[in-house]
């Protein structure tokens, strides 16, 4: 399924948007890189990478944007996602359900994708030096740990090698990306999106493919900045509104399963041999009465949860399957 747009009047280079800009993630999980589900699908194309690491991945979102594009783009390429599955200050701390189920949706990529549950420095040691084409850093985002996972895995990068840094527009509550954004910025060609928590990308490599040159180089004027954030943000605000609408989905089922449960409920309360024998008793019987009438309260109020939840929305994007 693909996200069409009714409204892209901002023009940008052609190389730098294509039909996979507009796919749709298989995997909808709650996670700040939502809205740079568009923009991961083009940057695989582009860049083709031979080998993607992945450092911090919790539930996953963004490494299966990866795999996804992999995949469907047939791409020779083997991805490697490293984290703990603990958690961080900064994520919260989880238990194994977490990397259980990121176990679950790897199966599908599993003839090229392997979760490695390890530490980043350890895991570093498991990658030849310049075998890297697409790095996402995505870990602790204090700035000491950030500048660390950078410089360690530098070296394992390649000469199209091209890292991605998430939040780089978090300037509080211990974030410090930004200030190794800052660093970056002065020393590599780079873009950085500004929606989303911020996605900044350098190219650390020293031969880039052209796709990716023709995106660092909109970063030279504040026009063709603007007008390829905007396309991305437009894309990414529609993934969102998409995952959104695909929650309220699951929370009506959930509530038509309870409905349809109470009322399983109250009809075989109604139809019971007792119910009937003891009739000529319910007149005096306020207890039994508040019970049958608490029972259809609960009963109408799911229904009303239900149609008001379901009711008509103006949808944001079209979709084509």
């Amino acid at each position: 399924m693909n996200v069409q747009l009714r409204d892209r009047s901002t023009a940008i280079p052609a190389s730098l948007v294509s039909q996979a800009s507009f796919w749709l993630p298989d995997l909808l999980t709650c996670s700040a890189w939502t809205e740079h589900a568009p923009f991961g699908f083009w940057i695989t194309e582009a860049l083709k990478p031979r080998c993607v690491v992945e450092l911090g991945v919790h539930h996953g979102f963004s490494y299966f944007v990866f795999c996804q594009a992999v995949a469907r783009l047939g791409i020779d390429a083997r991805c490697f996602a490293v984290d703990t599955w603990v958690g961080d200050e900064h994520a919260g701390f989880y238990g194994d359900e977490v990397y259980e189920a990121a176990c679950a949706h790897n199966r599908r990529y599993e003839s090229f994708s392997r979760l490695i549950r390890s530490d980043f420095s350890d895991a570093c040691g498991q990658f030849a030096d310049g075998s890297i084409d697409l790095l996402h850093i995505d870990g602790c985002h204090r700035y000491e740990i950030a500048r660390r996972d950078f410089q360690s895995w530098l070296p394992k990068m390649s000469s199209r090698g091209v890292v991605l840094f998430h939040d780089t527009a978090e300037y509080g509550n211990g974030f410090g990306v930004y200030r190794l954004w800052e660093e970056l910025s002065r020393q590599y060609p780079h873009f950085e999106f500004t929606h989303g928590h911020g996605l900044g990308i350098v190219a650390v490599g020293s031969n880039p493919p052209a796709k990716m040159g023709a995106l660092f180089g909109t970063s030279v004027g504040l026009a063709s900045t603007h007008a390829v954030r905007a396309e991305y943000e437009r894309l990414g605000v529609s993934v969102a509104n998409y995952q959104r609408l695909a929650e309220q989905r699951d929370e009506i089922e959930h509530l038509r399963w309870q409905v349809a449960r109470l009322e399983s409920v109250v009809a075989g309360y109604e139809s019971s041999t007792s119910w009937r024998v003891t009739a000529p008793l319910r007149a005096v019987a306020g207890p039994v009465n508040r019970i049958g009438g608490v029972a259809k309260k609960l009963r109408d109020t799911l229904r009303e949860a239900v149609d008001h939840a379901a009711g008509p929305a103006e949808p944001v994007f079209r979709a084509d399957h």
